[in-house]
């Protein structure tokens, strides 16, 4: 699972300045020793001058033109899309498209597909939401840091309606320049300290690498709504996931709902729980029943759930109590299926838990259920030992390329 083939809307590789021409014809030609192809929209055939703009590009895959898309339909339609999965035989989630007007985006993200704009060559429109590219050099750093090989899991598990994620082992350390040369996730996800990575943000770096993961796996879809799982306090989420999420989800076309999963009521905070039994050398104090009786589904959203993809965010999972509420929750309001990601996990077991009696549960309201109403079956996510090393390789490459561009004294 890596992207296969980018699409260039023609204004991108032509009418360039002399460097970005000749990083664009750099980059496409570089994408055939990645093994990728490459695709040309343009509404209209090119015009003398443009194919003469085209001179020194290799031949594309396909040339789309609106003459070529059998439902007429304008440019901002998936209909474009599909003409190109259908030619080359390939899913919208193998694609990214290079584009550099609101047409483009709109084409992009109407189909679910990964969009970057290309400043090179125009600005960014307003109302676009976009990962934006200076040059074409930038495109080839995506694709190599990202997209090109199979996704980064260090634990991922699947059933029947649902599927579950996890980045790393919440153990990892990994490269940094600020405030010191390593961090582990609670540095950035439990005690919301600001980590660089070079020029970057190590919460903005380890999000995109969930998010580009889940889309090569093809498990954010168009639409989806996207929420993160509530903290323990009423009215609060996670606002290192939040603020990335509100923005990057329209990515994907998204729908960020801070609101989708509340907190009724406050818990304890089960982490706290775990590490005072630990340091005190008994079981912790923590079930299900801690999320049960305290999250429920906002009350605006009845009625509107039937048949949608959910994704899930939450920082970190051990058993996934958290994580198995929130689906229990949505299964019982009809969603299609529950995607539930995580930057970190700790430990190798995620329990599933099932409602003895889930004909009862109305995930609108609170509730008084206690242990003894769930049933559980332990699983064993597939584990990667590779993740890590792999995170490690995208910091570190992020850290070298700032080094690079900062001027020689």
């Amino acid at each position: 699972m890596a992207v296969r083939a980018v699409i260039f809307d023609y204004k991108t590789l032509t009418d360039l300045g002399h460097q970005a021409a000749i990083d664009a014809r750099e980059l496409v030609h570089g994408l055939g020793t990645r093994g990728i192809d490459w695709v040309l929209f343009s509404t209209d055939p090119l015009t003398e001058h443009q194919r003469g703009e085209m001179t020194g590009y290799p031949e594309p895959a396909a040339h789309i033109r609106h003459a070529d898309v059998p439902s007429g339909k304008r440019r901002g339609s998936p209909d474009w899309i599909d003409v190109v999965t259908d030619k080359l035989d390939i899913a919208r989630n193998e694609l990214l498209y290079v584009g550099q007007s609101n047409l483009d985006w709109r084409t992009a993200i109407n189909s679910g597909v990964l969009y970057v704009h290309a400043l090179w060559s125009a600005r960014i429109p307003g109302g676009v939401t976009a990962l934006a590219a200076e040059n074409p050099g930038d495109i080839a750093e995506i694709l190599d840091d990202y997209l090109s090989d199979a996704p980064i899991w260090s634990h991922q598990l699947d059933q029947a309606s649902w599927s579950l994620r996890s980045l790393l082992p919440a153990s990892a350390v990994l490269p940094s320049t600020r405030p010191k040369s390593q961090f582990d996730l609670k540095d950035v996800f439990t005690y919301d300290r600001r980590i660089e990575v070079g020029s970057e943000e190590a919460r903005d770096l380890l999000m995109f690498t969930v998010l580009a993961s889940a889309y090569l796996e093809g498990l954010i879809p168009a639409n989806p709504y996207i929420c993160v799982y509530p903290s323990s306090k009423v009215g609060v989420v996670s606002e290192r996931l939040a603020t990335y999420l509100d923005k990057a989800t329209r990515l994907f076309h998204g729908y960020y709902r801070e609101d989708l999963l509340v907190r009724g009521t406050a818990a304890m905070d089960t982490s706290r729980e775990r590490a005072a039994a630990r340091r005190a050398g008994r079981m912790a104090n923590v079930s299900i029943a801690t999320q049960a009786t305290t999250v429920h589904i906002g009350a605006k959203y009845k009625g509107k759930l039937a048949g949608k993809t959910v994704v899930v965010f939450d920082d970190f999972t051990t058993h996934g109590q958290s994580l198995e509420w929130a689906r229990i929750l949505l299964e019982a309001a009809g969603v299609n299926r529950v995607v539930m990601l995580t930057v970190g996990k700790y430990g190798s077991r995620h329990t599933r838990y099932e409602l003895n009696a889930p004909g009862k549960l109305d995930p609108y309201t609170l509730n008084s259920l206690t242990p003894a109403d769930f049933r559980e079956v332990i699983l064993s996510p597939q584990h990667d030992g590779t993740a890590e090393e792999r995170t490690r390789k995208i910091l570190q490459a992020a850290i070298d390329r700032s080094r690079q561009q900062q001027p020689s004294s």
